[in-house]
């Protein structure tokens, strides 16, 4: 035995290693504690070796953490924290049993204890984290966390003497879930100081053990008062961006039962709202988040200004669509505010906004949008007016604005290069009405001049009302080719017809023969 022990300290690593591998071997106590006293000095090859016997080393790993000096309790806590020693967790705790007269090192001892439980519950985020130990080991991960959950719970129970309860009711938490007896237990049925300790982690705590645990409360029938105080009451950036990264797109039933009781939470209230620190990506969940809880009007509706300004093109458009009680002068002056943004996503997304939000002038704002500079804005633009067809025009121009009519002509002209042979094709259409409409429509538009052809083949149509219509609309137009247009009617056998294309010639034959 004091032979092994002393071939730890020879320069040769072989020999060390072997003597390390003949001290497991023979699982003598004090050879081990020796074994962990140099921890600091192991070569690599020993410290592998240590690492996949680490079953072997529990016992005096615990013996030297308890009962060791200060140096050979720091090669503990060190050996401890360099093989995720999980096993070690109630050992740690019991190291601040006030009933022990020496504690070496209380800070480290925090540091190992929050760095075992973090590692601890990384691993049921992922099971895929590194890990010295073997497979085995990882399939009683789950007897691991429950051994533990249950050495923090008694300890909590007992916090009066424990120094630091706080640690410890911060690592019931981080490990424990909603369902979990000891989390039931230390929130719901512990005495009043310890559940003040709960409240104070829940509130002040940014482990996201603790942030995530918050979050799962609103997930089950009756969650715990304090979980849901936690989320109306904290207002510290990590919590903040947990929860929103956290909320469902498409909240439960009960999840949204259970956001309502929340009622306001403070960070979203008008006089506390600092929008711009949220970052882009979760706008889109504050406006969620909104409309789940029960907010005062006037918070809703700054809130919603703020997005509607300076928010993403998604976080525009989930303002819009959930908050609906901001006053549409408002919605006008923002969209028109973003329609000369230096942004081009911005000033895009207000293009979009100039029709579904009824904004005065729209369909002219649009028109000029079809020439921006910017490729987003032109696109844009083009999807707004892209249902602006002439079969559309046709049926529905009736129901614009009259002052309106001419820019859609313009608009028309702009977006489809056949706009004047669909035109012509309506006026050609073998139903009487539609050819009718169409030529109202183009003097409409103020597209006449352009489609005088087309007007004058309905000068020769059957129906008396067809004629009619082509002869009142060219005579608004002083092109000879309008006049020439209307000289067969001068015989027309209908005399509504005749009078009207007489008035317009007979100036001109005036002019030619003074005489008649």
């Amino acid at each position: 035995m004091n032979a092994l022990i002393l071939a730890l300290d020879v320069d040769d690593p072989d020999i060390r290693e072997r003597a390390v591998s003949a001290l497991l071997v023979q699982q003598s106590a004090r050879g081990l504690v020796e074994v962990i006293r140099r921890n600091a000095t192991h070569t690599p090859a020993i410290r592998k070796r240590l690492e996949s016997h680490s079953s072997a080393l529990e016992a005096a790993i615990k013996q030297c953490l308890l009962h060791g000096n200060h140096e050979l309790q720091y090669s503990a806590l060190e050996f401890v924290r360099l093989t995720s020693d999980f096993r070690q967790i109630p050992t740690l705790v019991s190291l601040f049993d006030n009933s022990r007269s020496v504690n070496h090192q209380p800070e480290l001892i925090i540091q190992t204890l929050r760095y075992l439980v973090g590692r601890l519950y990384e691993h049921f985020l992922d099971k895929s984290v590194d890990s010295v130990y073997s497979s085995s080991f990882l399939k009683n991960a789950e007897q691991i966390r429950r051994d533990v959950l249950s050495s923090l719970a008694s300890a909590a129970e007992h916090y009066q003497e424990f120094d630091r309860p706080e640690e410890i009711v911060e690592s019931l938490l981080v490990l424990g879930d909603v369902s979990d007896p000891a989390i039931r237990k230390i929130m719901w049925h512990s005495d009043g100081e310890t559940r003040e300790y709960v409240e104070q982690v829940l509130k002040e705590s940014k482990h996201i053990g603790v942030m995530q645990l918050i979050c799962d409360f609103t997930e089950v029938n009756y969650p715990n008062s304090k979980a849901i105080e936690a989320i109306a009451e904290r207002e510290d950036p990590e919590f903040i961006s947990h929860l929103l990264r956290w909320l469902p797109d498409k909240p439960s039933d009960l999840v949204q039962t259970n956001f309502k009781q929340i009622g306001n939470i403070s960070w979203l209230r008008a006089n506390r709202q600092n929008l711009k620190k949220i970052p882009q990506a979760l706008q889109t969940a504050v406006i969620r988040l909104i409309s789940l809880i029960d907010l005062d009007l006037a918070s809703k509706k700054q809130a919603q200004k703020w997005m509607l300004q300076y928010g993403t093109t998604e976080a525009k458009e989930a303002a819009i669509g959930i908050l609906r009680n901001l006053d549409s002068m408002e919605v006008t002056e923002m969209v028109l505010e973003n329609l000369d943004s230096e942004d081009p996503i911005q000033q895009a997304w207000a293009t979009c906004q100039l029709r579904s939000n009824q904004v005065p002038d729209a369909i002219n704002l649009l028109i000029n949008k079809i020439d921006s500079p910017l490729e987003e804005v032109r696109e844009a633009a083009r999807q707004e007016l892209s249902s602006f067809d002439v079969d559309y025009v046709l049926e529905h121009y009736e129901e614009f604005n009259a002052q309106v009519w001419p820019a859609v002509g313009k608009m028309l002209m702009k977006l489809n290069p056949k706009t004047v042979l669909e035109f012509s094709r309506a006026m050609a259409h073998p139903l009487r009405k539609r050819r009718t409409q169409a030529a109202r429509c183009v003097h409409a538009l103020n597209l006449h001049d352009q489609l005088i052809p087309a007007l004058a083949s309905l000068i020769e149509d059957p129906d008396d009302t067809v004629r009619r219509t082509s002869a009142e609309i060219l005579a608004t137009l002083e092109l000879p080719a309008a006049r020439q247009a209307l000289v067969p009617l001068v015989t027309d056998h209908n005399s509504r017809i005749r009078d009207i294309a007489v008035k317009v010639l007979q100036p001109d034959q005036t002019s030619k023969n003074p005489s008649l």
